[in-house]
């Protein structure tokens, strides 16, 4: 069933050199041998000179040296370097009108597609809004498009997120998302005020963005900057050019802090959880009103980890959602975290989501939109009260060590609420460093109270780093809620002993102890961590 749909089919995949791009693009090539042509589009690139990489180059380093592709490239460097020459890079940009296409390569494709995957997003958490909804929500409205307008009428397979369900709890079916209904009179349970208009929110989020950029731009917010750059530097004097250049910098900041907070009190406003959730969930609200006829798939993945077993066991690209925390925890810096015990963690391998793309295609029919879950809360509940003990296991049998050799020291976790986990953060750190700091400013000033005052305000930093990171991440540990997958289960079960085999999904026959201690966390080590020197996820900001 599977293989025979691909059969001489050509696909457009986007974010082909993302986590999910390249995991699709390993398997397609390896278990699909009989596709015709996968167009990959990707923006030119710079090397570490700042020398331009084009499309055909960035293909090749990622064809030669992702780790992806390492099995196919050992076992058989024959089929590999064949399979590999139908794979066609394209110079796109998402950020443009038209994706950026050369009207000669919009032609060819538009006469050769037969599946459309749109993958290609911002999965930060906190991106500035305008760039979150041209993405997320606008970019895949160019995909439509482009199948919309194929001779051979294609699929679109989109590829979206699990938690478009925002801030709901309870059993969340493998359904749409009403176009006329946000998040919050969902829970409401009824239209309250006026229905949601998805087109009149993206266009006022835009005019907001431009507002902002605007404001960021005028005189009076200019001599905003500049009194608060010179308060700050008070005991230093600044050539003009210096502080036209601080200017600029601080300019940059502020623009990009009031569009992250844009964005997030928008998406609290109507019912999601953060910027991501947000814009992705319109990005379906839209598809939905705006599809006419285009065979539309759309797969929701939960949050996704490294690989159960293809193309080898552990595979990872980049710390994800819950790898900060972990590696954190691993090194002795988060000792607590708020969440609610017992609340299923849902995380799901790649290749289950890879292989629920592959099968979702085949799904995708004109009369109406099939929505697949990637997830095992509804199977196969990973609670975090249990994900713990297996991380605390692992680090005692597997220490992080620090630089000096020593190893961290991990204690329990108690789950507190979020209120209670600030309340004690506050006054276990925040509140002693703040009076620490007050004392240094009533003290003679000299070299040696400055260095005391720099190392108290990184310190500080760091500590609201954590707060900022609790309050990103703590919706997700504290909603208890149960993705259903039972119409991605039944086409599994549909599929053939040898379809079944190559294409699995069967969230319910993960072992979680084996997976999380074996598998996830070793490969977390192998592929990402590498060196482990002390480089600090939460603290660099990491989030996906």
């Amino acid at each position: 069933m599977i293989r025979n749909f691909y059969r001489n089919r050509t696909v457009l995949l986007t974010g082909g050199t993302g986590f999910y791009g390249q995991g699709l693009l390993a398997k397609m090539l390896r278990d699909l041998p009989e596709i015709a042509r996968i167009y990959v589009p990707i923006r030119n690139g710079k090397d570490k000179d700042g020398a331009l990489v084009g499309v055909e180059e960035r293909l090749r380093v990622l064809f030669d040296s992702a780790a992806v592709f390492a099995r196919f490239r050992r076992e058989d460097p024959e089929g590999f370097a064949a399979a590999t020459e139908k794979v066609v890079a394209i110079e796109c940009d998402m950020l443009k009108p038209g994706l950026g296409l050369r009207a000669e390569i919009r032609q060819r494709l538009e006469d050769e597609l037969d599946i459309v995957i749109s993958i290609a997003a911002t999965v930060s958490f906190d991106d500035p809004l305008d760039h979150s909804l041209q993405l997320n929500t606008l970019g895949p409205q160019e995909m439509l498009e482009l199948a919309r307008s194929g001779k051979n009428n294609p699929v679109l397979v989109h590829v979206s997120t699990a938690y478009v369900s925002g801030k709901m709890g309870g059993i969340i079916a493998e359904e749409p998302l009403p176009h006329d209904r946000d998040i919050s009179q969902l829970m409401a349970g009824s239209v309250s005020g006026n229905p949601f208009d998805v087109e009149a929110e993206i266009a006022a989020g835009e005019e907001r963005c431009r507002q902002i950029r605007q404001r960021a731009k005028s005189a009076e917010q200019e001599d905003v900057f500049r009194r608060e750059i010179l308060e700050q530097s008070r005991s230093r004097q600044l050539s003009e050019s210096r502080l036209g250049k601080l200017v600029d910098g601080h300019r940059k900041r502020w623009t990009e802090r009031e569009l992250i907070s844009e964005g997030m009190r928008r998406a609290h406003e109507h019912g999601w959880n953060d910027v991501y959730t947000f814009t992705k969930g319109m990005g379906e609200q839209l598809l939905l009103k705006k599809r006419g006829h285009v065979p539309l798939a759309i797969v929701r993945p939960a949050i996704t980890e490294s690989s159960l077993a293809d193309p080898e066991p552990g595979w990872i690209h980049g710390l994800k959602v819950t790898d900060p925390l972990v590696v954190a925890y691993g090194r002795g810096i988060v000792p607590d975290f708020p969440a609610q015990p017992g609340a299923p963690m849902d995380l799901i391998p790649i290749d289950i989501v890879i292989n629920a793309i592959i099968i979702a295609a085949t799904q995708a029919r004109a009369e109406h939109v099939s929505v697949f879950h990637a997830a095992t809360s509804g199977e196969n509940p990973f609670y975090n009260t249990k994900m713990f003990e297996h991380i605390k296991e692992y680090f005692q049998a597997n220490p992080l060590l620090a630089k000096d050799g020593s190893r961290p020291k991990l204690v329990d976790w108690t789950f507190p609420s979020v209120e209670k986990f600030r309340r004690v953060f506050r006054w276990r750190y925040l509140y002693p460093l703040e009076a620490r700091q007050w004392l240094l400013e009533k003290m003679p000033q000299n070299s040696e109270t400055s260095k005391k005052k720099r190392r108290l305000s990184a310190f500080k930093t760091r500590l609201k780093r954590v707060m900022y990171f609790v309050d990103l991440f703590s919706p997700y540990t504290t909603l208890d809620c149960r993705f259903q997958m039972g119409k991605m289960l039944a086409l599994y079960e549909s599929l053939s002993p040898e379809e079944q085999r190559l294409f699995n999904v069967d969230v319910r026959q993960i072992d979680w102890a084996q997976y999380y201690q074996h598998t996830h966390l070793p490969g977390l080590r192998r592929h990402v961590l590498k060196g482990e020197g002390n480089a600090d996820p939460v603290f660099a900001g990491e989030s996906t």
